[in-house]
């Protein structure tokens, strides 16, 4: 006899050809019932319309209208939801059935398995998929880890139904959240398996003799609420049973010997996520498809939401009545957004905030204030800034490593592949940044975290001119969104303005050299709003300088003069001669972007004379060279190279690395003004090397422009183009612009090269080299300079 199928008040008797509704037969053609179970056999995914009408009509050739009056009339008489259609795929039967529901107690003749059918279709996953059967085939006990709404479930029983057929015994799914008391755990077991208590004998014993002689696998879904229980019971069923696998999912791991560890990643950003979006959305929303005004929105959402299954269905499920782009608008306020979910699914998954409740619920009291305190975190740390910043009072600096480790087990924290930083997922800063607002105690957290990451930027503003600028580079890198939240604070820490001028004094180099000028300019300027106007200190003064300097580097040459020449006041007010001497260099770039060539000649000239007899040597060999450049947009190129070459020799080579390869440069230019592209070529190709050395990208903008003058020299007007291009894509984004000389140099040299060419030509040349990538673009200038080189 086959199987009958019951969900509410209908019964499907295949063997009677009959659907009962509420026990009384209902009228059906023979093609509709067919299609019914066709469907209903095939309920773990969807059923494509070829698929169907092979099915339903074999041998015939049938028009598709046929199916969907079949599957309309279904709907009549089983209710709209009964049978969902995605577009372009097919159709699928979503009603849970009774026995698929709640599943066997017992093990019954010729039923291998408890497992649920699923109501949707599994998305992606593949090698996930495949590591873990291979888990499963190395080790007895696997446990899959996440934080909640990962999918540890899912997955795990995804991977259960393709493997029912390795187990002679059956494979079962024992269903834990329900359970409160670790003590049950055995009678959910015994229940799920038919096995009865025996008197006066222990049942996790009568357990042990039952699965001693099986072959099964058994599924702990669930385990966090109750982990000392399930590895009990787990180590004594692996000890007891050679032939019993166990798969575990849990939000931490069970610590049983021989336990393989397998933490479930999020979906792949864009492809998998954005791909479960669209299936959802087209759930409720019929009709849904991606497309190009949606794509970049849906793909914002999956990335706001790092890839978290429950998270983007509970988005999709928004698109019945809001848009793509207001579901990206609103993520803010995540918990607001994503609040409805499946109302048939356990209660800890139907909204994002009740799955994250359920795993703070489960922390210990200092685990809670660690994790909250994490929140003041953007973008990941160390366990030195946790130190630092998170612990204090109910968290001693010391316990700080084994919390947090606890809280990594936890699956609450990530660290990453190195095991040198951590992060919380988006969805879990909004959180704890909630519960951080709630306990009052935001202000003294924040006030160490800004006052830590200013002495980080300040050790790395000597870190990146030293032997290790680098590894600095990097460093800092990691820690921009960080040093971005501590700025922000500092508009209402008690001392905010003067730790945000040591703040904007510390990373000014780095903004530079990592090409992050216009970022640098706005941290700067906000940093000195902060401060009185009539505050003439030496902290302020060279903040001025900075923001001055940045702005010219914009090539905003009048907004730079203000700021360039307050600081230059109040240096002579302090009687400073290296400020006077420092704000006077890029007041004169300033003024010769201005057309005041002699205004410029003298202020550099003062700078000069006034470093010459100093201590300063490095500031003095920057003066050189920017005498040297207004030399060279006067028209005196021998005196301009005379002044490039006494820079270059006080430079002294890698004593001062970044300093040397901007002077390389400008004498490159000089070369390339005298005809002589060979020396000039290889200058590029040494600066190309301190580069490297030094991990700095600061100048590789002027590296490609002088790779165009060269290219011009060489007759290539094709490579000018493209070299203009990707110096030209590379200024869009740092901000920085060419200064008033090397513009003077390059433009005639490209107007050259569009004449030759012909506008449409060059142009497209051009728009090709600013679609290049930085790093690709200066391998290729790389390349060319050295092939040309051993050509020649």
């Amino acid at each position: 006899m086959g199987q009958n199928y019951k969900f509410g008040t209908v019964e499907v008797r295949p063997d009677e050809r009959q659907i009962l509704v509420g026990g009384a037969p209902a009228t059906v053609g023979a093609r509709a019932f067919d299609l019914l179970v066709a469907l209903i056999d095939r309920r773990d995914r969807v059923v494509s319309k070829n698929e169907l009408l092979d099915t339903v009509w074999p041998g015939l050739v049938v028009e598709e209208n046929n199916l969907q009056v079949q599957v309309s009339t279904l709907r009549k008489i089983l209710g709209n939801q009964a049978i969902a259609t995605l577009p372009g795929r097919g159709y699928r039967f979503t009603i849970p059935l009774e026995m698929d529901a709640i599943g066997p107690t017992c093990p019954l003749p010729g039923f291998a398995h408890n497992l649920p059918a699923p109501l949707n279709s599994f998305i992606g996953r593949e090698k996930q998929i495949a590591d873990l059967k291979e888990a499963l085939a190395n080790a007895r006990l696997v446990t899959l880890t996440g934080t909640g709404g990962t999918g540890k479930s899912r997955l795990s029983l995804q991977v259960a139904t393709q493997v029912t057929g390795e187990y002679a015994d059956g494979v079962w799914l024992v269903e834990l959240s329900p359970v409160t008391d670790e003590q049950h755990i055995p009678q959910v077991v015994a229940f799920v398996l038919g096995v009865k208590e025996e008197p006066g004998r222990p049942l996790i014993q009568t357990l042990a003799a039952y699965v001693r002689p099986r072959r099964m696998l058994l599924i702990l879904d669930n385990c966090e609420h109750l982990i000392a229980g399930c590895a009990d019971l787990a180590r004594q069923l692996l000890l007891a049973a050679p032939n019993l696998k166990v798969m575990a999912s849990s939000r931490e791991p069970l610590h049983v010997s021989g336990e393989a560890r397998f933490p479930v990643p999020a979906l792949d950003i864009p492809t998998e996520a954005v791909r479960l979006f669209c299936e959802r959305a087209a759930l409720v929303q019929p009709g849904f498809q991606l497309t190009p005004s949606s794509e970049a929105a849906v793909s914002a959402v999956c990335k706001r939401l790092d890839g978290m299954p429950l998270a983007i269905e509970l988005a999709a499920a928004r698109v019945a009545t809001l848009s793509p782009d207001r579901i990206a608008e609103q993520l803010d306020n995540v918990f607001r957004v994503l609040n409805k979910g499946d109302r048939a699914a356990p209660t800890r998954q139907q909204t994002l905030r009740a799955s994250i409740d359920w795993s703070h619920d489960l922390l210990s009291i200092p685990e809670r204030i660690l994790l909250r305190r994490l929140a003041v975190f953007t973008g990941g740390w160390t366990i030195e800034a946790a130190e630092a910043v998170v612990s204090g009072g109910d968290v001693p600096s010391e316990e700080v490593i084994d919390l947090l480790t606890q809280l990594v087990e936890k699956s609450l924290v990530e660290l990453d592949e190195r095991g040198e930083r951590y992060r919380l997922l988006e969805t879990m800063r909004q959180y704890t940044m909630e519960l951080l607002l709630a306990s009052g105690g935001e202000r003294e957290v924040r006030d160490r975290h800004a006052t830590y990451y200013v002495a980080l930027a300040e050790k790395g503003r000597a870190g990146v001119t030293g032997p290790h600028a680098g590894r600095w580079y990097a460093r800092l890198d990691a820690e921009r969104e960080n040093f971005l939240a501590a700025h922000r604070w500092c508009d209402h820490a008690p001392n905010g303005a003067a730790l945000g001028l040591r703040f904007a004094r510390a990373l000014r180099t780095y903004w530079l050299n990592r090409g992050w000028v216009a970022l640098g300019f706005r941290f700067t300027a906000e940093a000195l709003a902060r401060t009185r106007p009539d505050e003439r200190s030496p902290e302020r003064c060279r903040v001025l300088f900075d923001a001055g300097q940045i702005a010219f580097f914009q090539g905003r040459y009048r907004e730079s003069i203000p700021y360039l020449e307050e600081s230059l006041g109040i240096a002579r007010e302090l009687d400073d001669k290296y400020r006077v001497a420092s704000a006077l260099q890029p007041l004169a770039m300033a003024r010769l972007g201005l057309g005041e060539v002699d205004t410029a000649l003298h202020h550099v000239g003062e700078a000069v004379d006034l470093l010459r007899e100093s201590t300063h040597a490095s500031e003095f060999v920057n003066a050189m060279g920017n005498y040297g450049h207004c030399l060279r947009a006067a028209g005196r190129l021998d005196e301009a190279e005379a002044r490039y070459q006494e820079a270059l020799t006080l430079a002294g080579g890698r004593a001062n690395e970044e300093t040397t390869a901007i002077i390389l440069l400008n004498l490159a230019i000089s070369s390339l003004l005298r005809d002589m592209p060979d020396k000039a070529r290889a200058m590029v190709l040494e600066v190309m090397a301190i580069e490297d050395r030094v991990g700095s990208s600061h100048a590789a903008q002027s590296v490609l422009e002088v790779c165009a003058g060269i290219a011009s020299a060489l007759g290539d007007p094709v490579r000018v183009a493209r070299y203009y291009g990707a110096a030209e894509g590379m200024a869009a984004q740092t901000g920085l612009r060419r200064d008033p000389p090397d513009d003077a140099f390059l433009a005639p040299l490209v107007e050259k090269a569009r004449r030759e060419l012909g506008p449409e030509t060059f142009d497209s040349g051009e728009r090709l080299g600013r679609a290049l990538p930085h790093d690709l673009a200066l391998g290729e200038a790389r390349q060319w300079l050295s092939s040309s080189s051993r050509r020649r």
